[in-house]
This record gives structure tokens, C-alpha cells and sequence, in this order.
């Protein structure tokens, strides 16, 4: 094998080009930078969601409605208003980034979930758990998401992987947020 930079000849097992210094780059190597790449753009694109939810729901309850008003809504009645500001907000499917749609937002019994489809992601570290734990931090961060979730409404997060039909789920209550 050869050094890609200057074409040294390299010696089997070499991790260093003794000409010229550069780090030798094997199969297996570039495999795991590849891998930590891939991973690190599911983060990123994970990060854009949970933002883009966060300006949705933000503008609900933003819009002028006040507290008296919402505590003399039932729940389902803020889950369903919720759901239709949020969609009206912007226009479904929803291209978050090259990897990430948000197909739909629906509203469920005591929750509003999210429904998303990934095409071309590296999904081979991707467990509900990770899931959970990675929107956890962000959603939890979030003053009109946690305004919700102290209602005791739930937020639900639901991904299916367009190649394989793999789906994951995360869904958080007020307790994940204490």
C-alpha cells in the first residue's frame, strides 16, 4: 500500500507514512469515519427537527390566547387546535433536510404525535432508547413545549425508515421533563 499523500511505499501495519508523516488511512478506518459521519448528520438532523417543532408549537401558543382561555379548554380541544396551527404553519410533507420528512401531525388520545420518514440515513445505531434520550434533552429545554407537556399533554415522535419499513418511537410526558 501506498501513502496517499506523497506515494511513499508504506510498510504493512504502518499507521504513519515515515517520508512524510501523514496518517494511514485503512479500510476499516475510513469505514469508522464514514460511519461517525453519517451519525453525526442523523444528530444534526435530529437537532433541525426538534428546533422546527419547537417554532411550531411556539407560534400556537404565542398567538394571542390567553391563559384563561387555555385552562377553560379541554385537552383534546388544545391537542386538536395545536395540531391544526402547527400544520397551518407550514405546509406538509415537510422537507426538513435531505434525510428527514415530516409527513404528518396528528393528534392522539392525551398526546400530539409527529410522524416523520427518513430515506438514505445510517439507522445502525438508531434505537428508540437513543432516540428518546437525544430529543429528550433538546425538547425538554424547549418553555412551549414543556407548557404543553405540564398539561399533561404528551409529545410523540414517530420515524419509519423509507428503505426497510424499520420504525422508531419516542414519546415523552411531563415526567420525562422534571
Amino acid at each position: 500500500m501506498n501513502c496517499k499523500k506523497c506515494g511513499n511505499k508504506l510498510e504493512d501495519g504502518a499507521k504513519f507514512c515515515n517520508k512524510c508523516g501523514e496518517k494511514v488511512v485503512t479500510g476499516s478506518t475510513a469505514i469508522s469515519v464514514e460511519r461517525t459521519k453519517r451519525k453525526s448528520t442523523f444528530i444534526s438532523v435530529i437537532s433541525v427537527i426538534v428546533s422546527i417543532l419547537a417554532i411550531g408549537v411556539g407560534r400556537y401558543l404565542t398567538q394571542g390566547i390567553s391563559s384563561s382561555s387555555i385552562s377553560n379548554t379541554s385537552k383534546a380541544e388544545l391537542i386538536s387546535e395545536t395540531v391544526r396551527q402547527t400544520k397551518a404553519s407550514m405546509p406538509l410533507p415537510y422537507h426538513t433536510d435531505e434525510l428527514t420528512t415530516l409527513t404528518d401531525i396528528t393528534a392522539e388520545p392525551g398526546a400530539i404525535r409527529y410522524h416523520y420518514t427518513l430515506t438514505g440515513a445510517d439507522t445502525s445505531s438508531l434505537s428508540n432508547a437513543y432516540l428518546k434520550n437525544y430529543l429528550g434533552t433538546s425538547l425538554c429545554q424547549n418553555s412551549d413545549t414543556k407548557s404543553l407537556l405540564n398539561r399533561d399533554i404528551n409529545m410523540e415522535y414517530s420515524y419509519v425508515v423509507s428503505e426497510t419499513g424499520q420504525s422508531y418511537f419516542a414519546s415523552f410526558s411531563k415526567a420525562d421533563c422534571l
